[in-house]
């Protein structure tokens, strides 16, 4: 299945480009690198890390401590960071054996929402209409309505991932994927662009 990235240039397929990257880390110690995890996923080649990398293509991707327990699905956590960062405008860096770094392009003025149902974010009523589009043929695939009101599903893990898989299948009833981030959990404050 492609990693489809959208360019100025035209679509690009990400995934042979991750497949690599991953087979040239693979048996390395690895470190995740520290970044706001909001925003972005970094792995790096870390010759001090206590975890390997370990990826066996169509079957997984692990950080793995080599003594006791302990480890990270690689994948999963790589997937939501791209959900999330879905929509925005994106820098990527790719170094073969080193590092991947995914990370929002800081000088994007994007709208910022607030956790605040388990993973679903608050959307306050000056934004269903302005921001989410909520009755126009562009409305944002992840607008929903709750029996509180509209919520954003773009950081509610599964149902994301549905919805964009949905837009992939081209649901008629939507049609953008909004460029919203995550400013934490609050409790039901007006949400504000960042």
């Amino acid at each position: 299945m492609p990693w489809k990235l959208v360019t100025d240039a035209g679509e690009i397929d990400l995934w042979p480009f991750i497949d690599e990257f991953f087979t040239s880390l693979n048996g390395k110690r690895t470190t995740r690198m520290k970044m706001d995890e909001r925003c972005g996923y970094a792995l790096a080649a870390d010759k001090n890390s206590e975890f390997h990398f370990k990826y066996i293509p169509d079957e997984y991707v692990l950080l793995e401590k080599q003594k006791g327990f302990g480890g990270s699905n690689v994948h999963a956590c790589l997937d939501e960071a791209l959900v999330w960062l879905s929509g925005r405008m994106v820098e990527i860096e790719i170094e073969n054996g080193k590092q991947i770094k995914f990370a929002a392009d800081k000088s994007e003025k994007v709208y910022g929402v607030y956790f605040i149902e388990g993973n679903a974010c608050e959307v306050p009523e000056d934004a269903v209409k302005t921001v989410c589009k909520a009755g126009q043929h562009d409305r944002c695939i992840f607008l929903s309505a709750g029996s509180s009101g509209f919520l954003c599903q773009k950081f509610s893990g599964p149902t994301a991932r549905m919805l964009l898989d949905r837009l992939a299948k081209r649901d008629p009833l939507r049609s953008r994927i909004g460029n919203c981030t995550i400013l934490g959990r609050k409790e039901r404050q007006k949400a504000t662009t960042v």
